[in-house]
């Protein structure tokens, strides 16, 4: 089919028309797709993409005619992003992260051992690559789904949704793999979406506040804890005992706080 030739390409006014039953017409030829969601407002244009596995996705840009969602009452929260669990909650209401790639590495290695075994060139060997690409695609699909659901959670429980503008590069650099796996950079661009849906607000608060630190307390700063391996630690003035994340997670809730009232 024509529309296969093509990795992307995009649609205006001309050129398509959407028929009954999930059909599109494109020059002329009739496609049958998969609708994901209902389709919103008046449809702009139409990008069409096919990704490495030959699989076609359509994107409608629409025109809706949305009333602005106000701001609603209710509770707040700060959250930590970690290494050993994916958020840590100022109220304690921490979120683990299923570490989907680490879950299904065994079958990664098993699949690159048999791409690895296939003679270069033959129809083997691209038919390898591709299981590979579609093992790689519901890892990535696995985790898309999870961000989507926690985020639903997270927006219709909290109105104000506190969290670091984190260095996300940087924290590829130094732990690699896993926060890849993590996905925090995906997930706060879905976060966000998300609260602009229902009326929350996310407010980022300055990376470079030393929020693991300060005493959340007492507002005493603990130069040791710049060592990550320090991960519990007891204030010299008040005396409070500390949990790193925790401490960082209830620190970054009273900044992010302080900061939107104060925009207000």
């Amino acid at each position: 089919k024509k529309i296969r030739k093509y990795k992307s390409f995009t649609l205006k006014q001309a050129g398509w028309k959407l028929l009954k039953d999930n059909v599109i017409e494109i020059n002329k030829q009739k496609y049958k797709y998969f609708k994901s969601r209902d389709i919103e407002g008046i449809v702009k244009t139409i990008t069409i993409k096919r990704d490495t596995l030959g699989d076609i996705y359509l994107y409608f840009v629409c025109e809706t005619n949305e009333n602005k969602v106000l701001a609603r009452t209710g509770k707040s929260v700060g959250y930590d992003f970690g290494l050993k669990q994916f958020l840590t909650a100022s109220d304690n209401e921490d979120i683990k992260a299923p570490l989907f790639f680490k879950q299904n590495s065994n079958d990664i290695k098993k699949a690159n051992r048999i791409l690895s075994r296939k003679k270069r060139g033959s129809n083997h060997r691209r038919l390898a690559k591709i299981a590979l690409a579609r093992l790689h695609k519901k890892i990535a699909n696995q985790r898309k789904d999870f961000q989507f659901k926690l985020a639903n959670v997270i927006c219709k429980k909290y109105v104000l949704i506190c969290i670091e503008d984190l260095n996300i590069k940087g924290m590829q650099k130094r732990w690699g793999r896993k926060i890849s796996d993590y996905g925090f950079a995906e997930f706060i661009k879905i976060l966000e979406y998300k609260a602009r849906k229902v009326g929350s607000v996310v407010q980022k608060i300055d990376r470079y506040y030393p929020s693991s630190q300060i005493c959340h307390v007492c507002g005493t700063k603990n130069p040791e804890t710049k060592n990550l391996a320090v991960r519990e630690w007891i204030c010299e003035k008040c005396k409070t005992s500390h949990d790193r994340d925790r401490n960082a997670a209830i620190n970054i809730w009273k900044v992010g706080a302080s900061t939107f009232f104060g925009e207000i």
